[in-house]
């Protein structure tokens, strides 16, 4: 078994998703601008049983495929909410992929965010928005 890792350390909370095709989804993810920090193959061939990846502008995610850890989290049922300074540059690589658009892209009125939401193979929600909190 081959772990990669980039030795970057992020200081924040860390969203599990977990996919019936962690492949595909790291794939998915990986063209909407997250970068990959870690990969630890799974048990069956071509599985992902751990994988950490990065977005840019700060933050992580942790993927693996539902065979290969337990947990309670199945996919389809993560809504996660990734900070970004451009989502209209995300949102031309999600029509590039032709990602499921939950939500088009649009400023808010009620507050100071320009944001979209896709949906991801799984069927998970994903706002990109300037929205920080």
């Amino acid at each position: 078994m081959t772990v990669r890792t980039s030795g970057a350390r992020q200081q924040s909370i860390w969203a599990s998703v977990v996919s019936d095709d962690a492949p595909a989804l790291r794939t998915w993810l990986l063209a909407l601008g997250f970068t990959e920090d870690l990969l630890v193959p799974g048990e069956s061939d071509g599985a992902i049983h751990h994988c950490q990846l990065d977005w840019p502008e700060g933050g992580r995610i942790m993927l693996s495929d539902t065979g290969e850890r337990s947990t309670p989290c199945r996919p389809g049922t993560c809504s996660l909410h990734v900070v970004t300074a451009d989502p209209d540059a995300v949102v031309a690589r999600a029509h590039a992929l032709r990602a499921t658009v939950v939500r088009e892209l649009a400023d808010q009125a009620d507050y100071a965010s320009r944001e979209f939401t896709v949906a991801d193979p799984d069927g998970n929600h994903w706002t990109f928005a300037t929205f920080a909190g």
